[in-house]
Parts: structure tokens; C-alpha cells; sequence
């Protein structure tokens, strides 16, 4: 008999309808619709959407109904940023901190996708990593609260570059709840290789969002928002990578964060539809 696959959460950005710094064209309603109708077991809300929703005209207990009429939990929370460079203020967290906090209280939540977009700053020194871990553990310990993981992610133009980095800041963080995000696209744009995935600080792979794409070397952040592709449908060794986490312990959920211009326009149903589908081969490629 077949092995059952591990659950699929269609991460916010899938859905959206919109660019990585657009605001969502479908509706909650409509991306949890199509989320279910797929075969999807939870979504990701983007901090920032729930307001937007409730300026909509939709209420919390509204769209907890709708999330219970669907099947759905909210599995996935962004994002957490600006917190790791060492700066007297830090006005992006001081925004989305009570953002972040208000999804879960009204949702739950699993985890808290975390990184840094800055990347005029790098932590290449004791100190900058050590402050940059201070902050990591300071809101880690904040999450903790609600149970919540933070799933800190490296991205190829910033100052938390490859997994290296993040691992560090991870290990001298000292968080139990902090660890890993694995997102394909930028474990292999960032250089990682599988082998560092063993051993891991932490709550080790907090999380993994499946996409595909090219293998690129330069304007990783023009790519990133334009060419993450369905899992399968790019160049990157994506069955390589679950295969990778599942031996380091991770058995799940997985989101699937995939979007680029031409996958943005399609109706919300086919877009969940074609998300499912693509993410359910490679993992049964990989795990079965």
C-alpha cells in the first residue's frame, strides 16, 4: 500500500492572484475556495491581508467561518522581517509584529516565515551576527507564546545569504522554536547544497515551501518574483531536496509558494488545481 503524502498549504503568495509586492486580485473567500476545492489542508495569510479583508467588509468570525466551512487551518504566516541589521529603529518591525500577532491570535497559526530583504549590510562579523541572533531569539521568544515556529530564510541578495548564514544565526540564537525555511528556488539560488541540511540548531527545517525554476547567478531578486515556478516545472533537483529534508526529520506540512506572471492570471481554482497536482508528483516521486 501506498505511503499517504504529507498535507499541502497553498502559502499566500500561490493564490494571491497578484505580484510578490502586489496586493492579492482574489479575495479570502475565493483562495480559500479554491484552496479546498483542490485538495489543499491549509493556507497562508500574508499579515498584512487581514486588514485588507477586514476593510473589505468581512469580519474575523466571518472568515473563521469560512475557513471551517473549507476544511482549512492557517498554517503559514508572513513575514516577519527587518529585525536582523543592527539599527537604531526598526519601523518595519514595529509594523508587522502587531500584524503578525493579530493573525494569530484570530487563526493560530503553525509558523512565521522570517528573513531580512536588506542586503546593504552584511553579517559577517561576531557581533553582527551575534546582535542579529539576540533579535532573532528575542522575537522567536515572542512567537513561542502562541506556539508558533519561525522559519528563518535565506535569500541570495541579502545579508542573511545562503543557509550558512542562517544556520549560524539560528545556532547562536539559541531558539528551540527557530529553524530553517527550505524554499527550493532560493536553496539552490543561494548555493546550498544538501548535505548542510544534517545536524541542523534548532527546531532544525521549520518549514519548506515547493516551487521550481531556473538556476540563476545574478538580479536574484527580479528573478525571484518572476520566475518561481510550479514545483516540477523548472531545473532545480526539487525531489532531490524532499528527499533531503525527509531524511533530516521533516515530514511536513509542505506549502507550495509558486508565482510568476503567467501563473498569477489564472482563475484562482486552476491556479490551486495546478498546485496540488504538481506538488503531489514530486513528492510522490520523492517519498513513495
Amino acid at each position: 500500500m501506498a505511503e499517504l503524502l504529507p498535507d499541502l498549504v497553498a502559502s499566500f503568495f500561490t493564490l494571491s492572484g497578484g505580484g510578490f509586492t502586489d496586493p492579492p486580485r482574489n479575495t479570502f473567500i475565493e483562495r480559500c475556495e479554491g484552496a479546498a476545492a483542490a485538495g489543499f489542508s491549509g493556507i497562508g495569510l500574508h499579515a498584512a491581508d487581514l486588514p485588507r479583508s477586514l476593510a473589505a467588509g468581512l469580519t474575523v468570525g466571518e472568515m473563521q467561518s469560512v475557513l471551517r466551512i473549507n476544511g482549512l487551518d492557517v498554517v503559514e504566516i508572513e513575514f516577519l522581517g527587518g529585525w536582523a541589521l543592527d539599527r537604531e529603529e526598526k519601523p518595519q518591525l514595529a509594523h508587522t509584529l502587531p500584524g503578525i500577532d493579530a493573525v494569530a491570535e484570530a487563526f493560530g497559526g503553525r509558523h512565521v516565515s522570517a528573513g531580512e530583504f536588506s542586503g546593504d549590510t552584511a553579517l559577517d562579523t561576531d557581533p553582527k551576527l551575534d546582535a542579529a541572533a539576540e533579535a532573532l531569539r528575542a522575537n522567536a521568544d515572542r512567537l513561542a507564546r502562541r506556539g508558533l515556529l519561525v522559519a528563518l530564510e535565506a535569500f541570495p541578495w541579502s545579508a542573511i545569504a545562503d543557509i550558512g548564514v542562517a544556520t549560524d544565526v539560528i545556532s547562536r540564537s539559541g531558539a528551540a522554536n527557530a529553524g530553517l525555511m527550505i524554499d527550493v528556488w532560493h536553496f539552490y539560488n543561494t548555493g546550498g547544497k544538501l548535505e548542510q541540511l544534517a545536524d541542523l540548531p534548532g527546531a532544525g527545517i521549520a518549514a519548506v515551501q515547493l516551487n521550481d525554476g531556473p538556476r540563476v547567478y545574478g538580479d536574484f531578486l527580479t528573478h525571484a518574483r518572476a520566475e518561481r515556478k510550479l514545483p516540477g516545472e523548472g531545473e532545480l533537483d526539487v525531489i532531490g531536496l524532499i528527499r533531503a529534508v525527509h531524511q533530516a526529520g521533516f515530514d511536513g506540512p509542505y506549502c507550495v509558494e509558486a508565482n510568476t506572471p503567467e501563473f498569477r492570471e489564472l482563475p484562482v481554482d486552476e491556479a490551486a488545481r495546478r498546485a496540488v497536482d504538481t506538488a503531489t508528483e514530486v513528492l510522490a516521486a520523492a517519498l513513495q
